[in-house]
């Protein structure tokens, strides 16, 4: 099974020293493509839903790893 994040987080660009130079000599001012919402209300939803997305992901970790650490208390002796 594949444990890779199903999760975007592209929409948050971390440059790199090289590409910030390069922006200095961009003099038309298109350098860098984001990714653009038609209003600010959807921009907003879609980074907390992304953001929610993550929350649960790492919830879902943590429950489990507490699981496999914990499996004999939380086996019910019958």
């Amino acid at each position: 099974m594949n444990n890779k994040n199903m999760y975007q987080t592209d929409f948050l660009t971390a440059n790199s020293f090289v590409i910030g130079m390069g922006s200095i000599f961009n003099l038309a001012g298109n350098y860098f493509n984001y990714n653009y919402s038609p209003s600010a209300e959807e921009a907003d939803e879609i980074a907390i839903a992304s953001d929610w997305n993550i929350i649960g992901e790492d919830i879902k970790q943590a429950i489990s790893g507490y699981e496999k650490e914990n499996h004999k208390q939380l086996v019910l002796p019958f």
